[in-house]
């Protein structure tokens, strides 16, 4: 590969991540026009981006992006959402694939979640140690969510071809008799990549393919849905709304959210194995 090849790879690959962050498709993205804006210090430690949005933007896709200003053209961003390691991806897609641990990840992420519920500090820190286990728990949540579908269906050639047969986007990509052979080689990751750029932070998203292609169910989720509307709060404004009031976070919230994040993951994984898609 050349080094321009590398480069466009890199450059594709970073700005499917923005999409992902903005909470659009990357052929949206591709249809806006944006500056960005570095917020660091004088030693050159990133706090975070703002992004800017051209006028001559499709108003239809940037109402689309989640947090985005009430003027229509700004937001902002941390760093790790707009900046994506490339070898750290890969080796994340590899990870994805073939590790069959993320239930016990996910455990291990709530279990240490409630011992430092434990620790006892001052009322005035206890807000902001609170907004940071809720981020955490959701963060926690959609890695398992994102990565135990990925793991069930590139490890299956049943399912596979049942996601592509219902994905609508993934259906699209035409193949020659020509590149057949090298796309079906590369088809795991490809599949897995496709997977990785589109489901993260897209609860819209994983719910369906979740029914559609492992025939899960998540029930009634909204509890999930308002919990990630708080984190969005919790990253982005340290815990204050729109009207910088603080955000709802309590103790009580954060063992009920531990809890319903377990549930939810028993039942994937009760389902699996009724499935008979556990690997």
């Amino acid at each position: 590969m050349s080094n321009q090849q590398l480069e466009e790879n890199q450059e594709e690959f970073q700005n499917k991540h923005l999409a992902s962050s903005l909470g659009i498709t990357y052929d949206e993205l591709c249809q806006l026009e944006w500056d960005i804006d570095i917020n660091e210090s004088n030693d050159g430690i990133i706090y975070g981006y703002r992004i800017i949005f051209s006028e001559d933007s499709p108003k239809k896709i940037l109402k689309k992006i989640n947090g985005i200003d009430l003027s229509g053209r700004y937001i902002y961003l941390l760093p790790g959402e707009v900046e994506n390691n490339y070898d750290y991806y890969n080796k994340e897609i590899e990870w994805d694939i073939h590790s069959s641990k993320q239930l016990k990840v996910l455990d291990n992420n709530l279990d240490n979640v409630l011992s430092l519920l434990e620790v006892n500090t001052d009322e005035q820190t206890k807000f902001t140690f609170y907004v940071m286990l809720h981020a955490h728990i959701v963060a926690a949540m959609e890695s398992y969510l994102s990565s135990t579908f990925i793991h069930k269906v590139t490890n299956s050639d049943e399912l596979i071809r049942r996601l592509i047969e219902t994905d609508p986007e993934l259906g699209k990509e035409k193949l020659t008799l020509k590149n057949i052979y090298n796309k079906y080689e590369s088809l795991k990751e490809d599949v897995a990549k496709y997977l990785k750029n589109i489901i993260f932070h897209r609860l819209d998203k994983v719910r369906p393919m979740y029914k559609s292609v492992l025939n899960i169910d998540f029930g009634d989720i909204d509890w999930l849905f308002k919990a990630i509307e708080i984190r969005h709060h919790c990253t982005h404004r340290a815990g204050l709304d729109k009207e910088e009031e603080k955000v709802k976070i309590t103790k009580n919230s954060i063992e009920e959210l531990v809890k319903n994040c377990k549930d939810l993951s028993e039942l994937i994984e009760k389902s699996n194995m009724e499935e008979g898609t556990i690997k």
